[in-house]
């Protein structure tokens, strides 16, 4: 597999002249089919979308190429559930590497969960084919190259064929897109820049000789880095394709420290982070602007929160080296090869255990800073006329998710899915969307809520008032 990751990916290259294409969404067998459902994430996937199918009453199967694995799945989901007495849950044979397989599974249904990574690598077959049939696609990646290949070589077809393609559905990057279209919702007045924060952390210490990831994250990862030119190569296309501008670094803050909380005075550690989350952004504002003409004249940029001083500066030198290491083709083969050994044991083919996951948490805090044209709430001064009644807003909100890495990244790509079904109103008719473009409009981040995903609040809300006044 190392020489596949790192060679090629799996090309989507079919005719589909010859073959017969359903595009017509009302006479679909299947709501959703959960591809790669017997996957470490479609496994997840899986548990939840049999309580989530109860309750919006969908009809639903998993698909892959192990039909016995597969069925092992189904077994374990039957042996803990009480809801499945009649054990009908269809199985479908789909392999990546038979695009026609991919092509009948996808025109049998009206959208596919894709729980199969690297994505760069196995991910385009599935996104072509939905797009030929007319399919709508979700999945979970964050991986930056492969988002943005999508949408440069596939927007324009999803557009005509109204098919929604919509990745970065888990913690990589529902929190940060969404949590910044709340802030915008939320903010009374000219928002003007914005700052992400994201902090993982356990909820209570945990002696375990677990891994904290499965070793597909640490092999995308390790794929994320080695594909740098190609993943500027991609960004500058789409860019230049539909013109598209991101933020320059604030060199002052790439290590630097911040508030985060303002129940707590105490300030942590924090690295500039700008993949994948700060990229789906900038895409999300570029789509609010142009397609839909809203006022979003705001960057965003992205940090990740480490604590202290020497947490931050160990996490940098990691990272270089695993740049610098993934640069070179032996050793990035032994990386992929060996993910225990190289990552310590935090990386495994097992993953982490239930104790791990259900003590993980994720919190993000988005800083938002702007205008207001709030006056002062005194009247001390009555004889101070200004010149212009604005001044400084400081808005703060915090997204909060248990287990983000799988079960909130579970129940977000399903109910992504879901409001495929119900808000298709309100959603773009088709292409290859971000989280925030697609969503919107929609019932979305209430879902999230409703279902105990995600908490979307507001910590704080402040207004400075300015001395841009004369005495008369």
């Amino acid at each position: 597999m190392e020489s596949k990751i790192f060679d090629q990916e799996t090309t989507a290259e079919h005719n589909p002249a010859n073959e017969e294409i359903s595009s017509i969404k009302s006479k679909r067998k299947y709501d959703i089919i959960v591809f790669g459902a017997s996957g470490f994430t479609g496994q997840f996937v899986v548990m939840e979308m049999s309580r989530f199918s109860q309750i919006y009453n969908l009809n639903w199967a998993i698909a892959g190429r192990n039909t016995e694995r597969l069925q092992n799945v189904l077994d374990k989901l039957y042996n803990t559930s009480d809801d499945f007495e009649d054990k009908k849950i269809d199985i479908i044979n789909a392999d990546v590497q038979d695009i026609k397989t991919v092509m009948r599974m996808a025109q049998s249904t009206t959208v596919v969960i894709n729980c199969i990574g690297p994505y760069y690598i196995y991910g385009e077959v599935v996104v072509k084919s939905c797009v030929l049939t007319s399919t709508h696609y979700v999945d979970v990646t964050g991986e930056s190259l492969f988002m943005e290949k999508m949408a440069y070589m596939y927007n324009s077809q999803a557009e005509e064929n109204n098919s929604i393609i919509v990745s970065a559905l888990g913690m990589e990057s529902v929190p940060a897109d969404l949590g910044v279209e709340f802030l915008y919702k939320n903010f009374s007045g000219e928002l003007e820049n914005v700052d992400m924060y994201m902090k993982l952390y356990s909820s209570s210490y945990i002696l375990t000789n677990s891994a904290f990831i499965h070793d597909g994250t640490w092999i995308s990862a390790i794929l994320h880095l080695a594909t740098k030119k190609q993943r500027i190569y991609y960004r500058n296309l789409l860019d230049e394709l539909m013109g598209i501008t991101r933020v320059n670094p604030n060199v002052s803050k790439i290590l630097h420290r911040q508030q985060i909380s303002m129940q707590d005075d105490t300030k942590e550690w924090c690295l500039a982070f700008p993949e994948p989350d700060q990229a789906v952004v900038a895409r999300s504002i570029h789509h609010a602007k142009t397609i839909e003409n809203l006022p979003y004249n705001f960057t965003v940029r992205n940090y990740l929160v480490f604590g202290s001083f020497i947490s931050a500066i160990i996490g940098l030198f990691i990272y270089l080296l695993l740049s610098i290491m993934a640069s070179f083709e032996p050793i990035r083969i032994l990386l992929v090869r060996f993910p225990k050994l190289f990552s310590f044991g935090v990386a495994t083919k097992t993953g982490p255990n239930k104790k791990i996951l259900d003590n993980s948490r994720m919190s993000l805090t988005v800083i938002g800073y702007g205008k207001t044209s709030a006056k002062p709430p005194t009247t001390i001064f009555k004889e101070i006329k200004h010149k212009a009644n604005t001044s400084l807003r400081k808005t703060i909100i915090k997204v909060k998710a248990k287990n983000p890495g799988y079960g909130f990244t579970s129940k977000s790509v399903i109910l992504g899915a879901i409001t495929i079904i119900k808000d298709q109103i309100n959603i773009p008719k088709g292409g290859v969307l971000t989280p925030a473009a697609a969503f919107r409009n929609t019932q979305f981040v209430n879902r999230l809520m409703d279902h105990d995903a995600a908490v979307f609040e507001i910590e704080s809300d402040l207004v400075s008032y300015r001395q841009h006044s004369k005495l008369i």
